[in-house]
């Protein structure tokens, strides 16, 4: 498009720099006469880039390759997703289970290398490796003919230095994956495309063909990570627009064929035919804590423009190079100007370009349904660094096009520099990067696999590798990053115990009233330790469920029979008067702090119906970078409520790390002491 013979000759002598095509433009569209940003210095670049563009793509596989090894990181990180999916490859490998969270495609991908290198890290992360590499080459050959040289050679070389898209090929996350699925399918979408975009009256079969082949991309895309979906839909409503009917009925056909075939599958060999509850998922306040209840609609406005602020002013300029990636700040401003960018670049390519204007439908559908789906709390790049490439191309011809209006000619001038900064910033930020990343990795592939975590995962590592070697296989280990300890447990199994299951008080309070009758409330700081034995242990067995308010916990007791009756008559000679459940639920009501209800007995029970002999009770800080005291205490408040009823159940067997150095425990459960 934008390359042109030095001799090329027409009838009426050679073309003006006017006449020349302009890169970027699809067929359809014809370029405006030469000014500004387009004037000769523009075609100039335009033209060199183009003759150079196979050297960039060679530049750009070398950097990427150089650097991914520099930054190759040999150890799996504390997010526990990635050690996840290599758990659910082995379980599907072993015939265990079917991975059911998230994405299912990738772990099943991975018991590939796990069948010939076994569960091995580095076999495993040169998968990720080889994915982002192969994505940036079939990102150039997508789209080096449908955008100026200049933008699409200083978008490679950005994208090729850049560590944090570079840090997901030594991890074994579905984003490399992903990236790779994502960029092959769109590669063969816009072939198939441009193949068939002039051509009528195509006989069915060789029309259908290739929409059917696309349709079981999509459907790989959206196996892989369920934001993949996102392309089916865009594609659908691209080929409507260019009223190929025919081809978005296939292409939804294939991708329900497919869909259909894999459910079969599911049901008749895993025997799996319900799916995870993902729009209850989506629509909870807090994944992890169900007692918060579900978003309204004004919750759910809310999430999306704070997600917005996040994703867009926060990650997606990290990804660029310009924002500090070990500060949290967001801003509307930045956003606003982003979201504008897009949306220009959306309008200019439905007049000007087809490819782009794909593009433009696939991101902002797959940013917004992120913005929407996704808790304000995971904050992860992850999220948006699958988008990082395309948005920045289609954000920086957006700039080109709305350069050639008046008054923005100056933004033409600015746009090359602009990218240039950029991919100044990315390099210099990878080259810190790799420094800081030598001597971690030249310690993990000597054999310290330890070596760069904070002193908090170390001891809960090393905790996970003492249970392999002292704790019998059949005594099942509760963790609370299960996936963890089972990679460096020496691919031992742990139950995996991640959430704190909590109630919204009212509704539980009021369930429980009709299963047991009338209830009293009593505050734990009310409960004296001088109190005789025989009345507390009354009361312990009076307990039904407690009620936290913050810090403050108020116990919930059915108090029936002899013992009933007998704490009742000491509680009164004690002065302490309980509160009616109704005093408590209007406390509650009106309580700005953190509430929630929860059961010690469906506590204990859920660890005996499943056999958990041991838990891993761990110091993980709340904040990774420092040590502030605040540590995520799901194992720790499990255990507390469960000793609000059943107090010495638990003994403490092992310890990992001075009380000083935030420790790691493993306690031993003895349901026997109750009968249990």
């Amino acid at each position: 498009m934008a390359s042109h013979s030095k001799n090329q000759k027409s009838n009426s002598g050679k073309r003006t720099a006017k006449e020349i095509h302009v890169p970027g433009q699809s067929s359809a569209a014809k370029p405006k006469p030469s000014a500004g940003s387009e004037g000769s210095w523009w075609n100039t670049l335009d033209n060199y880039f183009s003759r150079h563009l196979n050297a960039i793509l060679v530049i750009s596989v070398i950097s990427s390759f150089l650097f991914g090894i520099l930054l190759f990181d040999a150890k799996i990180s504390t997010g526990g997703d990635d050690s996840h999916y290599i758990e659910m490859g082995n379980d599907f490998l072993k015939g265990r289970t079917f991975p059911s969270w998230h994405g299912p495609l990738y772990p099943i991908f991975l018991s590939v290398p796990m069948l010939v290198f076994g569960v091995n890290l580095i076999w495993l992360k040169l998968t990720s490796f080889i994915f982002i590499i192969a994505q940036l080459i079939l990102f150039f050959h997508t789209f080096k003919s449908h955008i100026s040289p200049t933008i699409f050679a200083l978008v490679m070389l950005i994208v090729s230095v850049n560590s944090t898209i570079l840090y997901f090929a030594s991890q074994t996350y579905s984003e490399a994956m992903f990236m790779f699925l994502q960029s092959l399918t769109i590669f063969i979408f816009i072939r198939t495309y441009l193949a068939t975009k002039d051509q009528e009256h195509i006989p069915f079969k060789q029309d259908a063909l290739p929409w059917f082949i696309i349709g079981f991309f999509v459907f790989l895309t959206s196996l892989t990570r369920d934001i993949g979906i996102v392309m089916l839909l865009a594609a659908v409503l691209f080929l409507l627009l260019q009223k190929k009917f025919r081809a978005s009925a296939v292409l939804v056909l294939s991708f329900s064929v497919f869909f259909f075939l894999f459910k079969l599958y599911k049901s008749l060999v895993w025997a799996q035919s319900a799916s995870p509850d993902k729009i209850g998922e989506i629509l909870a306040k807090n994944q992890y804590n169900r007692a918060m209840g579900t978003e309204d609609i004004a919750g759910m406005l809310h999430r999306f423009t704070l997600n917005a602020r996040g994703y867009l002013s926060k990650h997606f300029m990290i990804g660029l190079g310009l924002h500090d990636p070990s500060t949290t700040d967001k801003s509307y401003f930045v956003t606003i100007i982003i979201a504008l960018l897009l949306l220009v670049s959306l309008i200019y390519a439905f007049r000007r370009n087809k490819i782009l204007l794909f593009v433009a439908l696939y991101i902002g559908g797959s940013l917004a349904a992120t913005f929407i789906a996704l808790n304000q709390s995971w904050d992860q790049m992850r999220m948006v660094i699958i988008y990082i490439p395309m948005m920045l191309m289609l954000i920086a011809w957006g700039i080109l096009q709305l350069s050639r209006e008046k008054g923005f000619k100056y933004l033409g001038i600015l746009l090359p520099f602009l990218l240039l900064l950029i991919f100044i910033k990315t390099l210099d930020l990878t080259l810190d990067r790799c420094k800081a990343n030598q001597k971690m990795l030249r310690k993990n592939l000597s054999g310290n696999l330890y070596y760069g975590y904070t002193p908090d995962w170390q001891n809960f590592l090393r905790m996970s590798e003492w249970v392999s070697k002292n704790i019998p296989e059949h005594e099942l280990v509760a963790s609370r990053k299960h996936s963890m300890s089972y990679i460096y447990g020496k691919g031992r199994d742990f139950y995996p115990l991640y959430r704190f299951p909590t109630n919204p008080p009212e509704e539980y309070i009021r369930k429980l009233e009709q299963r047991t009758g009338e209830l009293s409330v009593i505050s734990n700081k009310l409960i004296n330790a001088t109190w005789p034995a025989e009345l507390q242990w009354a009361i312990k067995k009076a307990n039904v469920a407690c009620v936290a308010e913050g810090n403050e916990i108020y116990g919930v007791y059915e108090f029936k029979g002899n013992d009933g009756a007998m704490a009742k008559q000491e509680l009164n000679k004690l002065n302490v008067q309980p509160m009616t459940t109704d005093s408590l639920i209007n406390r509650i009501r009106v309580s700005t702090q953190n509430c929630f209800a929860v059961s010690p007995d469906t506590l204990i029970n859920n660890l005996k119906k499943n056999k958990v002999s041991y838990m891993i009770v761990a110091s993980l800080r709340a904040n990774p970078t420092m040590n502030t005291g605040n540590i995520i205490n799901t194992m720790q408040r499990y255990l507390y409520f469960v000793e609000q009823k059943y107090p010495g159940i638990i003994r403490l067997t092992h310890q990992i790390g001075a009380d000083a150095e935030e420790p790691a425990w493993l306690y031993q459960i003895n349901y026997n002491i109750y009968g249990l």
